[in-house]
């Protein structure tokens, strides 16, 4: 930059929820940035997510949050079951909207993708542009994408997922000059894989479940299988659902696509997905009216775009080096049970998170502490939860 009253330009690389976000919030500040991604279109794929307390807040200084509450379902209840689907005692997330002053809703992600896309021009967004090089000289950082393309800026954000190549780029340089920790050198681990979808929006005369003013949001714990499954209607009359495997030992991608290499599997993609759709279509569902099993969902799916994904886990020790900076899955991958100078801000908060979300998985899988998890889950009576919410809020909110 030329003098300190200049505003940096930011090259964003990753067009995923992360770097759109990052975006629309450089854009309310008048701050100059281009965002990259290496897909020439995104397809709207995923399950529903939960938005609470810790973004709408964000919204609202957007000026979106009157825009999002319309495309979410508001969540009350999170009723969890055996697979013979005997119900446990739901958790009630009342503590929650009186803690915080803010409802959570699920939201189908493609809905809420859509939503903060529209709040980046589109010329600031340049699709089909993967990332090969990053240098630094000069006070500046230099961005080479696969079209000969060559873009200057003071700036670089990885918001580019759990496989960056922003990552990738900036860590084996610091390798390179022995400065890498040992932790980050190490494969991205897994302990799960998910299946993900939405069915089309369904006629609420034949599925009077439709009708619901609250979200439906029923999780299913397997009995002699390492699945757990759970069902989220949408604001839009849809089931969004999310079927997760528990693996029997953490492994990692390059371990994984190994192995398909071995079995003629060398991707993940539509074959994959629609085996583990055979595999798990007759697990039960506790939503009756002709939708008894999750193969009733895949069926009123538009098949392409269910999909097949790992669940990662590990958090980063390194996120910056010079004018490159991490944002997202890509210096933090949580399991989705846990929900969410910068790093010195960030990183207590997303440790809290990555440990809830180790909680949650384990809460998710068979296992002893697993069932010690789901106990106290299902039996803390509510003076004890709002205790707990005032005496621990960094850890219950996060």
């Amino acid at each position: 930059m030329s003098n300190t009253n200049d505003k940096p330009t930011v090259l964003i690389v990753g067009a995923g929820l992360g770097g759109l976000m990052l975006g629309a919030l450089l854009e309310k500040q008048g701050i100059p940035y281009t965002i990259f991604e290496r897909a020439t279109t995104v397809k709207p794929l995923g399950s529903g997510m939960a938005v609470g307390p810790t973004l709408l807040p964000v919204f609202q200084q957007l000026g979106i949050y009157d825009a999002f509450i319309p495309l979410g379902k508001r969540i009350v209840l999170t009723p969890f079951y055996k697979e013979s689907l005997e119900s446990y005692r739901p958790t009630d997330h009342i503590a929650i909207e009186e803690f915080t002053g803010y409802s959570q809703y699920l939201v189908a992600r493609p809905d809420l993708y859509d939503l903060i896309l529209k709040q980046v021009p589109a010329h600031k967004i340049h699709f089909g542009k993967r990332v090969l090089n990053i240098t630094e000289e000069d006070n500046k950082v230099t961005v080479y994408t696969n079209d000969n393309g060559m873009h200057v800026g003071d700036i670089v954000v990885g918001a580019d997922g759990a496989y960056s190549a922003v990552r990738q780029r900036m860590y084996d340089r610091l390798k390179a000059r022995g400065e890498l920790p040992k932790g980050d050198q190490e494969d991205l681990p897994f302990s799960c894989t998910c299946l993900v979808g939405q069915t089309r929006a369904l006629d609420p005369v034949k599925y009077p479940i439709i009708k619901e003013d609250t979200c439906v949001f029923p999780t299913v714990l397997g009995k002699d299988k390492p699945f757990s499954w759970s069902i989220m209607l949408t604001a839009q009359g849809s089931f969004a659902w999310c079927v997760i495997h528990h693996l029997n030992e953490q492994t990692s991608k390059a371990a994984m696509e190994q192995r398909f290499r071995n079995n003629d599997n060398a991707e993940w993609g539509a074959y994959p997905a629609q085996v583990m759709c055979d595999e798990t279509r007759n697990f039960p569902i506790p939503l009756g009216e002709g939708l008894s099993t999750l193969g009733d969902l895949y069926d009123l799916a538009q098949k392409d775009l269910i999909s097949k994904v790992m669940l990662e886990e590990k958090v980063f020790q390194t996120w910056y080096s010079g004018r490159v900076v991490l944002l997202g899955d890509a210096c933090h991958k949580l399991h989705p049970s846990g929900g969410h100078e910068y790093q010195t801000e960030r990183l207590p908060a997303v440790q809290v998170s990555f440990k809830n979300s180790q909680l949650m998985s384990k809460f998710m899988e068979k296992s002893f502490i697993g069932a010690i998890i789901l106990f106290l889950i299902t039996h803390m009576p509510m003076w004890l939860w709002r205790l707990a919410r005032h005496r621990y809020p960094d850890h219950l909110t996060k």
